[in-house]
């Protein structure tokens, strides 16, 4: 079972509801004490209202891809109203126009 959709109305501010889920994730991960290679489930922050993908990345990955762009997403999927800065094997990242 994925994470719970956005509410449709405000399906266009997806990406930036679920960059802020993710940072409380990455503080949980680190406040828990994650192992440096655990791979931790992050949401994708895709415009896509329905998406449930997760992206595994460590705390270290997410750091670094963070820093880069302002919105994760899985491979293939897209953020409305953003290009496309990056591509890796485990997410696309994205910075908004």
């Amino acid at each position: 079972m994925g994470p719970s959709p956005v509410p449709q109305e405000s399906a266009a501010a997806r990406p930036t509801v679920v960059r802020a889920r993710n940072e409380r994730i990455a503080s949980s991960a680190r406040r828990h004490r994650f192992d440096r290679d655990a791979r931790v489930p992050f949401l994708c922050e895709c415009s896509d209202d329905r998406c449930g993908e997760l992206l595994r990345l460590t705390l270290e990955e997410y750091a670094v891809a963070r820093d880069g762009a302002d919105h994760l997403v899985a491979p293939g999927h897209q953020v409305d109203g953003a290009r496309i800065v990056r591509v890796k094997e485990s997410c696309w990242m994205y910075r908004a126009r």
